[in-house]
C-alpha cells in the first residue's frame, strides 16, 4: 500500500463514453423464423444512452438456454435470466 487513496475508475461506455453501472436489460435473439427475449439479463449499462453490455459468463448461460428452447419448437418464448 502507498498510502494514496486509490480513486475508484468509473467504466466508460465504449459507444458514447457515458458512465457505465451495473443493471438489467432485455435481450432478444431470431433463431431461424423464432423469437426469443431473455428479461432480466445482468448487465452493465451505460447511464447517456442507455446501451448494455454482458459479461462473458452471462453470455454463456444463455446460449445453455438458447438451446433448450431450441427443442422446444415455440415460434415465440419469452424467459427471465434467472429461470434459466
Amino acid at each position: 500500500m502507498t498510502g494514496r487513496k486509490e480513486k475508484n475508475k468509473i467504466k466508460k461506455c465504449p459507444l458514447c463514453s457515458g458512465g457505465m453501472s451495473d443493471g438489467t436489460t432485455a435481450t432478444s435473439f431470431f433463431i431461424g423464423e423464432r423469437i426469443i427475449v431473455v428479461k432480466d439479463v445482468p448487465a452493465e449499462v451505460c447511464g447517456d444512452c442507455g446501451e448494455a453490455y454482458m459479461k462473458s459468463i452471462v453470455v454463456d448461460r444463455i446460449e445453455t438456454l438458447l438451446d433448450k428452447l431450441e427443442d422446444l419448437h415455440s415460434e415465440v418464448s419469452i424467459v427471465h435470466y434467472e429461470a434459466a
